[in-house]
């Protein structure tokens, strides 16, 4: 690759990048609702706001683990995570550990197949993909959390990805 060519690891870093980034506008936007409303259930199909951001974690955490090929750690609950500041403070553990492991990460990793067990099946991705999948998952949670936000009149404005690149990266 040329230069100013990207690598797959530096296009996975940012969609990462662009999550944190995304994320912390939410939970800016949702630190100063009420228990009730970080409890409601808005949207048909949607978990309640802390519900999404913390399914979201356990998430993150149980694919960081299927990528290192390690036990899968047990699910976050609201319990776990009961205020925006602990998910907050937990999203940021979880962004510090993604980013060394994506460093760590070279092609012949990127292009290797990671193996998990889902009940009697064995499911099959090549890295690059799990952690495409990954980054898109959290992609379609923030939007749900987006629109309960403004439900709530706490629209956390443009999650753009363009955004990101032209405001944040650069």
């Amino acid at each position: 690759m040329g230069a100013n060519q990207p690598t797959a690891r530096g296009i996975i870093a940012d969609l990462y990048e662009y999550g944190v980034w995304a994320n912390e506008r939410l939970l800016a936007r949702a630190a100063p609702l009420s228990d009730a409303q970080l409890h409601h259930k808005l949207t048909e199909g949607a978990l309640p706001i802390l519900e999404s951001f913390v399914h979201l974690l356990s998430a993150d955490r149980r694919w960081l683990a299927r990528w290192q090929e390690v036990p899968l750690p047990a699910g976050l609950t609201a319990v776990d995570l009961p205020t925006i500041a602990a998910v907050r403070q937990a999203g940021e553990e979880m962004a510090l550990a993604r980013r060394r492991y994506v460093a760590s990460l070279d092609d012949a990793a990127l292009a290797a197949p990671i193996r998990w067990q889902d009940g009697a099946e064995t499911r099959t991705l090549i890295r690059w993909q799990a952690l495409v999948q990954c980054a898109n998952h959290g992609t379609q949670h923030r939007s749900e959390i987006a629109a309960m936000l403004t439900d709530f009149g706490h629209s956390p404005g443009d999650l753009d990805f363009g955004l990101w690149c032209r405001t944040v990266r650069g």
